[in-house]
């Protein structure tokens, strides 16, 4: 029984630090410099500009170029495709260059650019942290324009949009289905407001002719933004 109780403690202690080693290793911590949120800080450039890229005005070297200096990007993920893509009016397709990549943070894809005629005709970034509509907007300010956008055919998906003109600028929350996307997609539809809580997905930077495809397209619709809906 004495020799119980010796042990008994130093087994509780054992398991203890187990479980704070455990901890530990779970929950990595990233420098700042590993995490993109140039789309809400402004640093080193505000939107339209990423990164010192801009639609319509950089090169393919550029975006290239700027790709290989960006560290929280795995640059062994870097993937460069030649494939037909629209150019900065999206109603006409040429011979582009499609630059894909994924982020340490992450590990996952989260960088595309398209590049046609030598010109930067589309950022798109998927997101690796959280931020929602609220947060964004603390920092660019109100947005022009909220709507929706319909994304399947025969079953029920959308996702909801806002929009900053001047700075060719979209932000798309998650994807909603089926009685989520009538609740949210739908309250967008009929007041013309979403909740700000709503998470974003993604960040895409368009032409000025995109932008205005993507307002009146008859897959979704847009409204002048007027605020946001109470929280849920």
């Amino acid at each position: 029984m004495k020799k119980f109780r010796l042990i008994y403690p130093a087994l509780i202690m054992g398991i203890i630090e187990l479980i704070l080693l455990g901890c530990s290793r779970s929950t990595p911590t990233y420098s700042p410099d590993l995490i993109d949120k140039n789309p809400f800080t402004g640093i080193p450039c505000e939107a339209p500009c990423w990164h010192d890229l801009t639609i319509g005005e950089s090169h393919e070297n550029d975006v290239l170029s700027k790709l290989s200096m960006l560290t929280f990007i795995d640059q062994s993920t870097v993937y460069v495709h030649k494939l037909s893509l629209p150019e900065l009016d999206p109603r006409v397709y040429a011979q582009g260059t499609e630059i894909t990549a994924n982020c340490i943070y992450s590990g996952k894809h989260c960088v595309r650019l398209r590049v046609v005629d030598n010109v930067l005709t589309e950022i798109i970034l998927t997101l690796d942290y959280e931020i929602n509509f609220n947060e964004a907007i603390d920092y660019l300010g109100d947005p022009h324009y909220v709507g929706y956008q319909d994304l399947g055919a025969e079953v029920v998906i959308c996702e909801i949009d806002l929009v900053w003109s001047d700075k060719q600028l979209i932000l798309a929350s998650e994807d909603f289905h089926g009685n989520d996307a009538l609740n949210n997609c739908k309250m967008v539809q009929g007041t013309h407001k979403t909740t700000p809580d709503l998470k974003i997905i993604e960040a895409r930077y368009v032409s000025d002719l995109a932008m205005n495809s993507i307002l009146t397209s008859p897959v979704g619709e847009f409204f002048e933004f007027t605020g946001t809906a109470p929280e849920k």
